[in-house]
C-alpha cells in the first residue's frame, strides 16, 4: 500500500476508488488482506471463501464485496501486500535495472516454501482464468513484470533493442513466460531445485535474441555467472515465511 508524503492524515487506499481513507479503514482492509493471505498460505485456494473470511477477519461479507467487488480481486490484492511488504526488506547487491537485477529476483524467490507454492497457485490460477476482467489480470501481471520491466525500458531507452522487437510486447512475453513456469512449478511439473535456473536461463535467453551486441553481452554475463546467483537462494529465507516474486 502507498504512503502519503504530502501531510495529509489519510492514506491513498489503491483500487478502492475511495481516495483518502480513514486510518480505521486502512486498519480493517489491511485485517481482511492479511487474514486472506494467512488462509491461502496455509490452507490454499480450496479454503479461501468469502463468508469464511468474513468470520475471521470480523467483518460483514458485504463490506468484503465492497471494498474489493469480487473474491479474485482481493486474493490479488492481499497476495500483492505480501510481496510489496516483503520486498522492500531485500537487500539486493545488484544494480537497478539490469540482468543481475533480475535473477538475482528470480534467484532468492524461496522455491522450497510451502505457503509461497500456494500463493503463486492462488497468482497463476487468477491470471489463466479466462473470466478474468483485464484490469485484473493486469494487476496480478504487474506483480511479477515490475522486476524486469524497468530493464527492458532501459534497453529500449539505450536504443539496445532489436529493430523489430516491441518494448511492451517482449515485457509481456517475458511475463507470460515466467507465469507459465511457475504454473508448471506449482503443479509438480518442474523441481524445487531447478525453477530458479529454468526462469534466469529463459528469461535471458529471450532477451539475448532480442537485443543488441552490447545489451545481449549483458544477458550472456549472467549465465555465465549462474551458479553464483543460484547460490543467492538462502537469502530468500530470511522473513517469517520468506516471498518475493518469480
Amino acid at each position: 500500500m502507498s504512503g502519503d508524503s504530502s501531510g495529509r492524515t489519510g492514506t491513498l487506499v489503491r483500487g478502492s476508488g475511495q481516495g483518502y481513507a480513514s486510518s480505521s479503514i486502512i486498519e480493517r482492509r489491511r485485517r481482511i488482506l492479511t487474514t486472506a493471505r494467512k488462509m491461502i498460505g496455509a490452507e490454499g485456494m480450496a479454503a479461501i471463501n468469502m463468508d469464511e473470511i468474513s468470520r475471521r477477519a470480523d467483518v460483514a461479507k458485504r463490506t468484503l464485496y465492497n471494498a474489493f467487488q469480487s473474491k479474485e480481486r482481493l486474493i490479488a490484492e492481499a497476495i500483492q501486500q505480501y510481496f510489496d511488504d516483503y520486498e522492500i526488506q531485500l537487500p539486493y547487491t545488484t544494480p537497478p535495472a539490469t540482468g543481475g537485477r533480475v535473477a538475482e529476483h528470480i534467484a532468492i524467490f524461496p522455491h522450497r516454501n510451502p505457503s509461497i507454492r500456494n500463493y503463486t497457485r492462488a497468482l497463476t490460477n487468477i491470471y489463466f482464468s479466462a473470466d478474468v476482467d483485464f484490469e485484473l489480470r493486469r494487476t496480478i501481471g504487474e506483480i511479477v513484470a515490475h522486476t524486469h520491466r524497468p530493464w527492458i525500458e532501459r534497453l529500449h531507452a539505450e536504443r539496445q533493442l532489436q529493430p523489430w522487437i516491441e518494448r511492451d510486447q517482449l515485457i509481456d512475453d517475458i511475463l507470460r513466460y515466467r507465469y507459465a513456469l511457475a504454473h508448471d512449478w506449482t503443479n509438480g511439473r518442474v523441481p524445487d531445485d531447478e525453477v530458479a535456473r529454468m526462469l534466469i536461463v529463459g528469461v535471458m535467453t529471450m532477451v539475448i535474441g532480442a537485443t543488441k551486441p552490447r545489451a545481449r553481452r549483458e544477458s550472456e554475463e549472467v549465465l555465465r555467472d549462474i551458479d553464483a546467483y543460484i547460490a543467492l537462494r538462502d537469502r530468500g529465507r530470511t522473513g517469517p515465511e520468506g516471498a518475493a516474486a518469480f
